[in-house]
């Protein structure tokens, strides 16, 4: 049987006790991420790059090698913006890891749009609990939990590298298979899990915030103040195998997926417990 949940005030705070304060995870050099970049798309001509005698075997660009400024920052009002063309498939990784954390941020899209997704929606990701190599998922991330980042879809969920979680979701929608649900029970999930219907995505170009709870390997996905998703039981599998490992803590990756994309406000602080404002979404087990 598992314990009643304890739960926080608003924010993390316990009665009579001061609030962690968030850490700041960006400045203007990244001192604190290294970047990650897959193979480059055929269409576009990196100096000095060899491909492969077919485009599965094009080499990866690698660690720390961003001959092409995919992440860069900016200063916007006397704060640093995280500015990712998209044009390479990738990620920013954080140098350390976290297991129980409250993830903050802004995000908004810029105009650019690069193959294989020039026809599409804008794309874009928040990975956490990332753990083992780099390039684990398709050359381009770690094994992880996505909380998701598209247009539309801000808050769907993405196993990656054979992680799974169980999930309360409907099914029966021809188009979103899979839609988080708070009232379903939780299920299995190895795939995408759609964000809830309740959705509250901001206009193109406004920011929205995103945050992520994670405890002991549950986490919420929050929308702008709206809970849009919840995984609970996080864990893997290696391929082939039908051994769950718990997968509670590792580092955190940012996407660059063929769309320009900024954050600001990115910060994180440790958590202890569940919100009261988030406990109410959590199912009871």
């Amino acid at each position: 049987m598992r314990l009643p949940l304890l739960v926080l005030g608003c924010f993390g705070a316990l009665a009579g006790a001061a609030e962690p304060s968030f850490q700041p995870l960006l400045d203007p050099q990244l001192t604190q991420w290294e970047k990650w970049l897959g193979p480059v798309h055929r269409a576009y001509d990196v100096p000095g790059y060899v491909r492969g005698a077919k485009p599965k075997d094009d080499p990866v660009l690698g660690l720390n090698n961003d001959p092409l400024k995919v992440f860069t920052t900016r200063q916007l009002d006397g704060e640093t913006v995280l500015h990712i063309t998209g044009q390479v498939f990738g990620a920013l990784t954080t140098l350390k890891s976290y297991d129980n954390f409250h993830l903050r941020t802004e995000q908004r899209w810029g105009d650019r749009r690069w193959e294989p997704r020039t026809q599409t929606v804008r794309d874009n990701g928040i990975l956490i609990f990332c753990v083992g190599e780099h390039g684990a998922q398709a050359k381009f991330w770690k094994r992880s939990q996505e909380l998701q980042v598209q247009e539309g879809d801000i808050g769907d969920y993405w196993p990656l590298a054979g992680a799974m979680a169980d999930i309360p979701y409907r099914t029966g929608d021809p188009v979103r298979k899979r839609a988080y649900d708070p009232a379903a029970k939780p299920i299995a999930a190895d795939n995408r899990v759609w964000h809830g219907t309740d959705y509250h995505e901001k206009p193109f170009g406004e920011w929205n915030t995103i945050e992520c709870f994670a405890l002991n390997g549950d986490a919420v996905f929050r929308l702008n103040g709206k809970t849009v998703n919840v995984i609970l039981n996080s864990r893997y599998r290696e391929k082939g195998s039908t051994v769950d490992v718990p997968l509670k803590s590792g580092q955190i990756q940012v996407q660059s997926e063929a769309a320009e994309c900024e954050y600001r406000r990115l910060e994180i602080r440790p958590l202890t417990a569940w919100p009261a404002v988030v406990a109410k979404d959590l199912p009871s087990r």
